[in-house]
């Protein structure tokens, strides 16, 4: 019996401590010093889908935490403007948005959050995407005009995040990072296939198929096949395509897990 207990703890313990790892990041990544969320957060998106469930579960999280120690942070709650920075498209003085910004970059979806603006209009888009499911359910019914202003971003929030989890319940049975950067450079839509070979170039976190082998194999061909569109995207695949030390792969952490 004593050898059973030893056999079981032997076999759970490291997937409990990858588990408090990963919680203890997602406790870091609330920090008004926006030093302890940089280094969070490239470390949650290495942890690919393992850390999706977590993050949705942060954007309904409505805590508003201001950041310090920003220094030449561009981002929309900055006080100050040295006239040069690095740029972040999300209101991350917001526990909310800062799951979003991760999610996005993990996922290479576009939830609704990058440059988040509130109006009637983009509500109502949003409210149509599923309509049918909206009217069996009744939710987001949401009396826009009655909130304040705060109201308003709060219950946007939630409906992205009721968007985010719906799309998560659809994908996540076969989501991987490599097969989302494949469907990108396959897309017709060049903002898309730019977002793909931004990240094969210069992105420095995990994805755990992308090796020499499955590049070569599986997006080489269809970065070639950019090259020869001569769209705006044609100039990035070239500069991958002559990356013939494969440099941009060895900047990226191997990974166990998707």
């Amino acid at each position: 019996m004593k050898l059973i207990v030893i056999l079981i703890l032997f076999f759970t313990l490291p997937g409990c401590s990858q588990q408090t790892k990963l919680d203890k990041l997602i406790l870091q990544l609330r920090s008004s010093d926006f030093g302890d969320v940089y280094e969070a957060k490239d470390s949650i998106v290495n942890y690919g889908r393992d850390g999706i469930p977590r993050l949705i579960k942060l954007l309904r999280d409505t805590s508003f935490v201001k950041l310090k120690n920003t220094a030449d942070l561009i981002y929309p709650g900055a006080e100050e403007f040295y006239g040069h920075g690095w740029i972040v498209h999300y209101d991350i003085d917001w526990i909310s948005e800062r799951a979003a910004w991760l999610l996005e970059e993990i996922t290479f979806q576009d939830f609704g959050y990058r440059d988040l603006s509130i109006n009637e209009d983009s509500l109502m888009k949003l409210h149509l995407q599923d309509y049918q499911s909206y009217l069996q359910t009744g939710n987001h019914k949401v009396n826009f005009k009655d909130k304040t202003p705060r109201q308003q971003l709060l219950a946007f929030r939630q409906i992205l995040a009721d968007s985010v989890s719906k799309w998560w319940n659809t994908n996540q049975s076969n989501w991987t990072r490599f097969k989302t950067i494949k469907e990108g450079l396959l897309s017709s839509e060049e903002k898309l296939q730019g977002k793909m070979l931004q990240y094969l170039l210069y992105g420095k976190t995990a994805c755990q198929e992308l090796t020499l082998e499955s590049y070569q194999k599986d997006l080489k061909p269809l970065v070639q096949k950019i090259q020869r569109s001569k769209n705006s995207q044609a100039r990035l695949a070239k500069s991958l395509l002559e990356e013939n030390d494969f440099s941009w792969l060895k900047i990226k952490p191997q990974k166990t897990g998707s």
